[in-house]
């Protein structure tokens, strides 16, 4: 004990001490929080970051944009059930590449046909409505639908028994001279009013079976009137939407 007291000096037991202080802060340090000015920008990378360690809580609303999220990266795994609501989707943003049509069959407009022109409808004359862009091309193995309508004017002058059938036609030999197959929906509207009337006429549905190969098709109205008394009938537009189902 006399020589290790003979020994030390002033100098040694201050180095000694200052030893003791730096190992004591560095563990404090490291016991201690360390605030985000402590860390250096770009420092905490993935790798370094625990699997599934940041949770909805520890996101700032609003933080996460489209450019942060990268392509194909969110699955059904990763949302929660009912988290995405309607009003988190932006319009237009879900298309029809982004959806498993094999296990999702829905059916849509593919097509709309329309006109809008008046046509006379001569007495007892069966008379095609005019609708340009009448054909469309429906692809193998999807189901199509037709539905109809055409808008009919009974005028005053037209009295008594007043009688019109409408017509829907998909890919007659002749549309001014159709047979009865030809007519894929029909309907018929009596009135014994002496007012002027207008009637919209709807047509269908009427189903065409999934083609084995792309099939054309063409889509025509067609309307006959007949008045007791007098005429002057004509239809004022028409139109057919197909419904295409996959």
């Amino acid at each position: 004990m006399k020589r290790v007291g003979r020994n030390l000096s002033y100098a040694n037991v201050m180095s000694s001490i200052a030893v003791f202080l730096v190992l004591g802060g560095a563990t404090a340090f490291a016991a201690g929080k360390i605030g985000p000015h402590r860390l250096k920008a770009n420092a905490v990378t993935t790798p370094k970051i625990k699997a599934n360690a940041v949770t909805t809580r520890k996101i700032k609303k609003n933080a996460i944009t489209t450019l942060k999220v990268k392509d194909n990266a969110i699955t059904n795994a990763k949302l929660d059930d009912a988290a995405v609501t309607t009003a988190k989707i932006a319009d237009t943003s879900v298309t029809g590449a982004k959806i498993d049509v094999a296990t999702t069959p829905f059916g849509r407009i593919v097509q709309e046909v329309r006109g809008s022109s008046t046509k006379a409808l001569p007495q007892g004359t069966l008379t095609v409505y005019p609708l340009p862009a009448n054909r469309y091309t429906q692809p193998a193995g999807r189901d199509d639908t037709y539905v109809g309508q055409i808008e009919v004017v009974i005028p005053a002058s037209c009295s008594g028994v007043r009688k019109v059938t409408a017509g829907l036609l998909v890919d007659p030999l002749d549309p001014t001279s159709p047979t009865a197959e030809e007519f894929v929906a029909t309907r018929n509207l009596t009135d014994t009013g002496t007012d002027p009337l207008i009637a919209r006429l709807s047509l269908g549905p009427a189903a065409s079976f999934q083609p084995t190969k792309a099939t054309t098709h063409s889509l025509y109205l067609a309307a006959v009137a007949s008045c007791e008394t007098g005429g002057g009938v004509t239809a004022t537009s028409g139109g057919v939407d197909v419904i295409g189902t996959e």
